[in-house]
């Protein structure tokens, strides 16, 4: 009995709706509360971290990045080898731990990466780490001068300045 009463209830709510013309648009409703700060940084920069790079038996090591030939092109690629028993993290082109090695920089694109060679010269070491710091150039000027508000051969001012994880 209870269904057949239920039923009789709902049936008049159903069959009065009509399809009918669609109102106006009503007017817009408040602005909802600021959302939380993002973490600041440079949208524009973007770190890659490698595993180990053992240059002590290999006269040059790579480190392949997907990204397309515009990216790699407009960038600035800063590349930097950790050696782990002195927490030191060694700007290249450069000397490497203890500055029986030299080591150089050379970057090409290739079916969609981004290729970096590191070459040695000298008896090289085992690194723990490499890693890229790239940096994507909104605007590109010719002829432009100005000095750089950080030392990008010192990581750690370069991790500060553009607020890098550790």
């Amino acid at each position: 009995m209870k269904k057949y009463f239920l039923l009789l209830l709902f049936i008049p709510f159903f069959s009065a709706c009509k399809k009918g013309d669609v109102g106006p648009q009503g007017p817009e409703g408040p602005a909802g509360p600021q959302g939380p700060q993002g973490i600041i940084g440079n949208a524009n920069v973007t770190q890659y971290t490698f595993g180990a790079q053992n240059l002590a038996t290999s006269s040059f090591t790579q480190l392949q990045i997907t990204t397309t030939q515009d990216t790699a092109t407009r960038s600035l690629w800063y590349v930097y080898l950790y050696y782990q028993p002195l927490d030191r993290w060694y700007f290249v082109p450069g000397s490497g731990f203890g500055g029986t090695s030299t080591y150089r920089v050379s970057l090409t694109y290739v079916s969609g990466k981004a290729v970096i060679y590191i070459d040695k010269s000298g008896v090289g070491e085992n690194y723990a780490q490499a890693r890229v710091i790239r940096v994507y150039a909104n605007n590109v000027t010719t002829g432009g001068r100005g000095s750089s508000p950080v030392d990008f051969s010192d990581y750690r001012a370069v991790m500060q300045y553009y607020q890098l994880p550790e």
